[in-house]
This record gives C-alpha cells, structure tokens and sequence, in this order.
C-alpha cells in the first residue's frame, strides 16, 4: 500500500509549482515610448503645464521627467516601435505654436549599482 506524503513534502511541492506558475507568466507591460528634449517658445516652468503642452502638439500622453537647463525640458512620450516614435517626434517639431525645438533625448546616463 502506497504510503501518504509528509505535509513537508506536500508543501515543498506547492511552491515548486506555484514558483513555475510565476515564471511562465507573460512579463509585466513595459511602458514603450521616446525620451525627448523640448523647448517651448513660451518659457514655462510649470511641469504638468509643460507636459500638457508637450502632450497636446504630440498627440500623446507626456510625462515630466525634468528640467534640463535653460528653457529646456526633458519629458517621455509613448509610441510604439520606431516610425510611430518618429511620427511623434516630428509632431512636436512641426508645432510652431508651442515647441520653439524638440530632439530625442540621447544624452549618456550614468546608472549606479
């Protein structure tokens, strides 16, 4: 007759298999977009005000990230894959009601351990 596993056993086994259920999981969405330096023709230094400005001539949703110096801004804007993000980045450079100069933000970023 077969013998019952020990409730240790039981309970090593429960989370080897919710530890695997974890890692087959598909990966959290990670927010996909362009890094973008702004300047506006009307200096602001009102974050949401320049993030809704930024927003509005891009056609999407910016995000403050911060003030870079002088009149410039550095701001996050989604878009999807490489043409979307040129799509947007051009918005803003067309947009000569707001945007004074708008460029991707490709400056180098020391990161620490």
């Amino acid at each position: 007759m077969p013998s019952m596993p020990s409730p240790a056993r039981t309970a090593s086994l429960c989370i080897a298999v919710l530890a695997l259920a974890g890692c087959a999981a598909p990966p959290a969405a990670t927010p996909t977009g362009i890094s973008v330096l702004v300047r506006l023709v009307q200096p602001l230094s009102d974050a949401p005000v320049v993030a809704a400005r930024v927003g509005a001539a891009a056609g999407r949703p910016a995000r403050y990230l911060r003030p870079v110096g002088g009149d410039w801004h550095s701001l996050f804007l989604s878009c999807e894959g490489s043409a979307d993000c040129d799509a947007v980045l051009q918005r803003l450079r067309d947009d000569r009601t707001d945007i004074a100069a708008a460029q991707r933000d490709e400056r180098k970023r020391i990161v620490s351990p």
